[in-house]
């Protein structure tokens, strides 16, 4: 409950400071992005969902103050056929997660307590909690001297669905992210990533089953997030390196 109090404060706060340090006229666009795109955090976005009689000219100053102010992250998204993944990026095409999953949920009116009462339940949109949380925690433990980017992928072909969470690059090489808030399911995404993408040859689940590593799906739990975006956690990369017969960080 004291919890709840303080990120109830954090975000009326935040609705306080709109005032502060944007010019008026952009103070009503702000105070719009902010109490909708939670709504929207796991897919793609549009200016057309934002509800309201509004312009992309108007609200994309606003996303961009938001953004630089550090309340929101863009995921936008790469090719992922070579590094930096950055270099294939198209600007046009993001998602969006707040800069914590928490305080995403109480804009959005939820109890945040049923993670720790029913974490598999209670939650229409837990999957996309979920891939916030994996995003949040990447950005948390990136390098604190570069800004860190965001990076999903998903195929272009018209009619088609597949879609990665995220893209990890790791030195020259980039591993596809699937997260997923229950007990796995269907990679069809992943698999699809990995047949398209002859350089990365493995791929990394988080979900609510424990680690294993089968074949080239190397699986781990969500609360383990940091052994892949923490830098000093080598053990991640031996793990993923045995795998594979043929070294890649050689």
């Amino acid at each position: 409950a004291e919890s709840l109090k303080v990120l109830q404060q954090i975000a009326a706060a935040y609705r306080q400071d709109f005032a502060k340090y944007a010019r008026k006229a952009q103070v009503k666009y702000l105070e719009q992005l902010f109490a909708q795109i939670p709504h929207l955090v796991g897919r793609e976005f549009s200016y057309r969902e934002i509800h309201g009689e509004y312009r992309k000219r108007e609200l994309a100053p606003a996303l961009e103050l938001l953004e630089r102010s550090g309340i929101i992250h863009l995921i936008r998204h790469s090719s992922g056929q070579g590094v930096p993944i950055g270099a294939e990026v198209d600007f046009e095409t993001f998602k969006i997660i707040y800069l914590d999953i928490a305080l995403c949920q109480v804009i959005l009116g939820s109890d945040v307590s049923i993670w720790f009462l029913k974490p598999l339940e209670g939650f229409a949109n837990r999957g996309e909690i979920a891939e916030g949380f994996i995003g949040q925690e990447m950005l948390c433990y990136s390098n604190p001297e570069n800004k860190a980017e965001l990076h999903f992928w998903k195929r272009k072909e018209r009619k088609s669905t597949a879609e990665v969470d995220h893209l990890w690059q790791k030195d020259s090489v980039i591993f596809p992210i699937e997260v997923k808030s229950g007990h796995g399911g269907s990679l069809r995404s992943l698999r699809l990533f990995l047949e398209t993408h002859p350089k990365s040859t493995i791929g990394i689940r988080f979900s609510a089953l424990d680690y294993s590593i089968i074949e080239d799906l190397d699986s781990r739990p969500l609360y383990a997030a940091a052994t892949l975006a923490h830098e000093k956690q080598n053990e991640a990369l031996m793990s993923l390196l045995s795998v594979d017969p043929h070294p890649i960080f050689s």
